[in-house]
């Protein structure tokens, strides 16, 4: 709600027509209350977490388009420097990726034949363990966590643009758990919303400012085509049961390897289960729906998230196009069912 009163005062200030002549000085109270006040707000009240730079960077773009939008033409002259301090910016986060780039190069042909030789049924869990026994502690630790930030881009890239490279699994055990949800919809109207506005954005923007208009398709380009790489990672990642594991992976969002004596019991889903130490491997589309099963853990497990995050979870939530067929593989396996 601060935030929200914090964006509406800047917005009434000015384009409310309160007042006809800003002084730089209330210019600059707005550039404090974007860059300083809302991020603080947000990471320390709203987030409750640590800053990172894969919430910080969109974060200050999105801030920083808000200023160009809201503040007045005339009074511009006075933020200046600001369109200098996003080239600035964008530089220097385009240089760090290269730099990245360039240092973990020297170590891909070793990556690279690790990955193939990993063992694993889905992608991102073998880009993991390439990434850990590539770059072991301690002296390539840091090199571990950059690599560990990019993997979900080099992922989205993989899905996106190369599709012949990973095939759907065929194998027993193997349940989908796309194709009886309503995210095929959502997901073709997000595609045709995001290539309507890469168009339509970048054309309002650049009446005011070329840099943020091209900031802007940038990312909006990157959303495209990580929306169409989380759908195609869903396609060809479904959930697999072996004697030993359950191995789940959704999308690019998440993935965690679950051994079968970790899990306690499985039970119907009766509503939706939103806390952080539960995952949701549910497909949602135009209302929340409720998951077929609920797996509850022994002790917490390590899910892996996009761009190297972690959680602890004690309950995963899932729903399968073959719920029936999955119950009875892990009650197979000694899976206990409490039919509540």
């Amino acid at each position: 709600m601060f935030i929200g009163l914090v964006l509406l005062s800047n917005l009434l200030l000015y384009r409310g027509g309160l007042t006809v002549d800003i002084p730089p000085a209330v210019v600059l109270g707005t550039l404090i209350d974007m860059l300083v006040i809302i991020p603080t707000v947000l990471f320390l009240f709203v987030l409750r977490r640590k800053p990172t730079l894969s919430v910080f960077v969109p974060l200050f773009f999105l801030s920083v388009l808000f200023i160009q939008l809201v503040v007045p033409s005339g009074v511009k002259s006075n933020i200046g420097y600001l369109n200098t301090g996003i080239v600035i910016a964008e530089g220097v986060l385009v240089l760090s990726e290269c730099l990245l780039m360039i240092v973990l190069f020297r170590y891909f042909l070793r990556w690279k034949r690790i990955f193939r030789e990993a063992d694993g049924y889905h992608l991102l869990p073998r880009m993991k363990k390439a990434n850990e026994l590539t770059f072991q502690p301690p002296r390539l630790t840091l090199l571990k966590k950059g690599a560990g930030l990019i993997v979900t881009d080099a992922a989205a890239i993989r899905y996106s643009l190369l599709p012949h490279l990973d095939t759907v699994p065929k194998q027993e055990g193997a349940f989908s758990y796309h194709k009886k949800s309503e995210y095929l919809g959502v997901f073709l109207m997000l595609v045709h919303a995001m290539a309507i506005e890469i168009i339509a954005v970048h054309a309002m923007l650049a009446q005011y400012n070329h840099t943020v208009a091209w900031v802007a398709t940038i990312l909006d380009v990157y959303a495209l085509l990580f929306i169409i790489a989380d759908y195609q990672a869903i396609r060809k990642s479904p959930i697999i049961i072996r004697q030993h594991d359950l191995h789940i992976q959704k999308g690019l969002r998440f993935h965690i390897d679950v051994p079968i004596h970790q899990i306690k019991t499985i039970h119907l889903g009766k509503e939706p289960i939103k806390h952080r130490s539960s995952l949701s491997l549910t497909l949602t589309g135009l209302e929340t729906p409720v998951p077929d099963f609920v797996l509850t853990l022994r002790t917490p497990l390590l899910a892996y998230l996009a761009f190297g995050r972690t959680r602890s979870v004690r309950t995963i939530c899932i729903s399968v196009d073959e719920p029936e067929r999955f119950l009875s593989e892990l009650q197979s396996k000694g899976v206990e069912f409490l039919d509540e």
